[in-house]
């Protein structure tokens, strides 16, 4: 028995550190990918770029593109996928296909403007994520949600200048998610504090119980609870001119809208998105 298993052992031991090493490879590489995404680094219980979203920019989406595309030339230059572990060698597959992946994300990225999704419009999805996926467990974490309440504004008017360029290339989102974001928009900066009274507006709701518990649990003074309150406030008041421009976008948008059978065939080279979404 000896005599068999020595030759397996000789052949293991080499394979089990090439694959240790790949995986420090990978956890490394991870960690920089989650750099690009913070709000998936939140998503994961991560703490890295909790004051920041998504760069959702053409620029930003290339420029991850680009990190993503050097990733995988670091893992070929430095790992021969012959001599990792079955396991492993499924890890080296599937990050050679993220890429694949991304790069039909941004070739077809005309075809995914960030109003047009039913689920996950921006206009919706931002205010959804903080109320339901930013914990706040201290000041600090509030200090960092009131940072993303800032850069909803700036990444509103992204997506409007991201679909104005869809739109010229025939890629309208159909009448009823434009009525949706109109309507969904509104919704988000109204009641307080944008209205001196009413129901509390959906993300001042979520700022007062986060806040709350905060105080309630000890994590911070009265005094710094109100100052926090404060911050976010004003932060959210600054919602209301975006929130706007998105309105009037959409409002001068309405009219172009295609109604009835819509989908991606009834678009401009839609055949094409279409088979390369089955692939995503």
């Amino acid at each position: 028995m000896a005599v068999m298993t020595t030759p397996v052992c000789a052949q293991e031991a080499p394979q089990a550190a090439e694959a240790s090493k790949f995986t420090a490879f990978l956890d490394k590489e991870f960690e920089q990918e989650l750099a690009f995404r913070p709000q998936l680094a939140t998503r994961l219980g991560s703490k890295q770029g909790m004051d920041r979203l998504d760069d959702i920019s053409a620029a930003g989406q290339l420029k991850l593109l680009e990190w993503r595309r050097g990733s995988v030339a670091r893992m070929k230059a430095q790992f021969d996928r012959a001599k990792l572990p079955p396991a492993a060698q499924a890890s080296y597959d599937m990050w050679a296909l993220e890429l694949d992946r991304a790069e039909l994300t941004y070739r077809f990225r005309s075809y995914q403007p960030p109003f047009y999704s039913f689920l996950y419009s921006v206009h919706s999805q931002l205010p959804d994520f903080l109320i339901n996926t930013h914990v706040v467990t201290d000041a600090a974490d509030m200090k960092a949600y009131i940072a993303r309440l800032r850069a909803i504004g700036p990444t509103l008017d992204v997506a409007i200048a991201e679909s104005r360029q869809a739109d010229a290339k025939g890629i309208r989102a159909p009448k009823f998610e434009i009525e949706r974001v109109i309507s969904g928009s509104r919704q988000m900066v109204s009641g307080q504090p944008f209205d001196a009274s009413g129901p509390d507006s959906p993300l001042w709701a979520d700022v007062k119980a986060k806040v709350g518990k905060l105080q309630t649990a000890g994590k911070v003074t009265p005094t710094e609870a109100e100052a926090l309150m404060a911050e976010a406030r004003t932060a959210l008041l600054g919602l209301k001119a975006p929130y706007g421009r998105v309105v009037a976008w959409a409002e001068a948008d309405l009219p172009k809208a295609p109604s009835g059978k819509v989908g991606a065939v009834s678009l401009p080279g839609g055949a094409a998105w279409y088979a390369a979404a089955l692939k995503l």
